[in-house]
């Protein structure tokens, strides 16, 4: 590897053995710049779960996501039938992020305004900037008999919760079998005029953990149950499925306190340079955010020779280690993507290969004590078409290989002298 005099646009250089004669190179210290971008335009209204919970993350702050979902199940009784009680049942998925340990209001429910019913022809979005829904404040959720309190489900989202009943207001309830002897439920356009659906709210002073429903389960339902006063003794009930109907969920962030304030009121596709959120970007799915890396000199390489082979070009970033806690462990890959000058998705990367990630390596103990996890990938094929000029040097994306997922990771910048995300540059040049 040859040792050279190097332009001031490197930052430095670190070299193996010096061999004059190979006219091989290391450059592991050319210029990175690291920023995070809003890419909120996150749909969730195509992914099968329902998200509710909220917590509070030291880096990106209060963490709060609510679920939305029409009923299906088109009902019609005659007048004689009584009602009995109205139960919302979910089914829950396996996930969970953030403290499970902690006891919290798993789920609040509210009726869903028939000004803002959930859409049949769009996309709804994570962001309330993108789909704008409203729901009534008051809970559905039923009184105590005796002490007439709001009787709310408090609980740990213990992973192994394989249902959540929630017991309903008993005068909706009965509005909702007074609808069906009137016929105003006998189809699911009626049905869906009358009740546009229902709202899944955490706590209000929840600090927690986020949970997955699931929105497909044929066990998800508002169960109404009845009976005909000539046979008391008979359960009856009927079925308000959430299964083959719409949904999506939302997640929003207050950064008021956290790390990441200069995040607040970020414009969508706009970055915000890690020199201003502590030498550190974000990746998290839903909330869109995604790390931005640029190489404003790569092309400049060219000072070496006038024809250079790129023989290996890597990147690492580190994870500081103080956030990753055991409740929010980063995820296990992120996609890489090439994009324009204005953050737009381009193509993922490399060009041909739809799986290719930055693959997350956890920390290991060391004898050094310095435990630190990892993402790593390779940016050969990139290095060598912007050297080559056969591409703009526009940068890329690290995104979140679920991206409707809340899931996030903190990753340090090119000046962070803890965590310093670096890239390793190898080529060849002829004379």
């Amino acid at each position: 590897w040859t040792a050279v005099t190097l332009p001031a646009w490197f930052a430095g250089v670190g070299l193996p053995d010096a061999n004059a004669n190979t006219n091989a190179y290391l450059i592991d210290t050319l210029t990175v710049r690291a920023s995070t971008v809003l890419r909120d335009s996150v749909v969730t209204s195509t992914s099968p779960n329902l998200i509710v919970g909220q917590y509070n993350d030291p880096e990106l702050g209060l963490i709060t996501s609510k679920s939305y979902f029409t009923l299906t199940g088109a009902f019609q009784i005659d007048q004689t039938q009584q009602f009995d009680s109205v139960v919302l049942v979910l089914k829950p998925t396996t996930y969970r992020y953030a403290d499970t340990t902690k006891t919290q209001t798993l789920v609040e429910v509210h009726p869903i305004s028939s000004a803002t019913p959930i859409s049949a022809t769009k996309y709804s979005f994570a962001s309330p900037k993108l789909t704008k829904i409203s729901y009534d404040q008051a809970t559905l959720l039923n009184q105590n008999r005796l002490t007439k309190k709001i009787v709310v489900p408090v609980q740990r989202a213990r992973p192994r919760l394989a249902t959540l009943r929630l017991t309903l207001s008993d005068k909706w309830g009965q509005d909702l079998l007074q609808a069906a002897k009137n016929g105003q439920l006998a189809t699911q356009d009626l049905l869906e005029a009358h009740y546009p659906g229902l709202a899944l709210l955490p706590g209000a002073t929840d600090n927690a953990a986020l949970i997955g429903f699931d929105a497909t389960s044929s066990t998800s339902a508002v169960t109404l149950y009845y009976h005909d006063p000539t046979a008391p003794g008979t359960v009856l009930s009927h079925d308000f499925s959430l299964s083959g109907g719409r949904h999506f969920y939302q997640v929003t962030a207050d950064r008021s306190i956290a790390a990441a304030s200069a995040l607040n009121n970020l414009p969508s596709l706009q970055q915000v340079s890690d020199a201003k959120t502590a030498q550190r970007t974000y990746v998290e799915g839903a909330l869109g955010l995604v790390t931005k890396l640029e190489f404003p000199y790569l092309a400049n390489v060219n000072f070496f020779s006038d024809h250079l082979i790129v023989t290996n070009a890597s990147i690492t970033a580190e994870v500081p280690a103080a956030t990753v806690l055991g409740n929010l462990a980063p995820p296990t890959d992120l996609a890489i993507y090439t994009i324009d000058q204005n953050n737009h998705l381009v193509a993922r990367y490399p060009t041909g290969t739809a799986n290719n990630t930055a693959t997350y390596n956890p920390a290991t103990p060391s004898n050094s004590g310095i435990d630190r996890g990892t993402y790593s990938w390779s940016v050969q094929q990139y290095c060598q078409a912007v050297i080559n000029r056969t591409v703009p040097n526009n940068g890329m994306l690290l995104i979140s290989n679920s991206p409707e997922s809340p899931t996030r990771v903190v990753l340090g910048g090119p000046r962070n002298a803890a965590n310093k995300l670096q890239l390793r540059l190898y080529f060849v040049g002829s004379q």
